[in-house]
């Protein structure tokens, strides 16, 4: 037989032939293709188990179960790269938003320095003009004078502007 086509023990079973007068009997046939499709299901079983002991089958089957496993521990490697960007895209995020917060609180700071700077400047600025002020007075009225109002701008000269004015 040149054509190899693999029958199964289903197609034996229903295989129908054709009738003609005086052919055979039916039922004989349909028996003897029955008892055929037994025998060629029970080769296939035993031709099965026979490949499942040679070595080449033992190698096929465990090359399927290497296979099978580095799929799953493929897919689960994917899932955890995923879970990984994802965090890491969540900590970009953090980092950017920490960063912003950075920028404000040096722009704040900065402006506080700036601010205190100015207020320093003023105060100076201040405490100079007071200065000049006393040193213009204590050289035009006399330093006695000058003394006594310091003193009463700080609250002690009253008792000695009685002894001086008595004297």
């Amino acid at each position: 037989m040149e054509n190899k086509r693999k029958l199964t023990p289903q197609e034996i079973r229903n295989q129908e032939f054709s009738k003609k007068l005086f052919g055979y009997d039916p039922d004989e046939v349909e028996i003897f293709l029955s008892t055929v499709a037994n025998a060629y299901e029970d080769l296939l079983k035993e031709v099965n188990r026979l490949r499942a002991q040679t070595p080449e089958y033992k190698a096929e089957e465990l090359v399927e179960k290497a296979r099978r496993k580095i799929e799953r521990i493929v897919e689960e490697k994917k899932k955890e790269l995923n879970i990984l960007s994802k965090k890491r895209e969540e900590v970009e995020i953090e980092i950017e938003k920490l960063r912003l917060t950075q920028k404000r609180m040096a722009n704040k700071l900065k402006a506080a320095i700036i601010e205190m700077t100015r207020l320093l400047k003023e105060l100076e600025e201040d405490a100079k003009g007071k200065e000049i002020g006393r040193s213009d007075r204590v050289g035009g009225e006399g330093s006695a004078q000058v003394l006594q109002e310091q003193n009463r701008e700080s609250g002690g000269g009253e008792a000695e502007d009685k002894g001086n004015s008595s004297s």
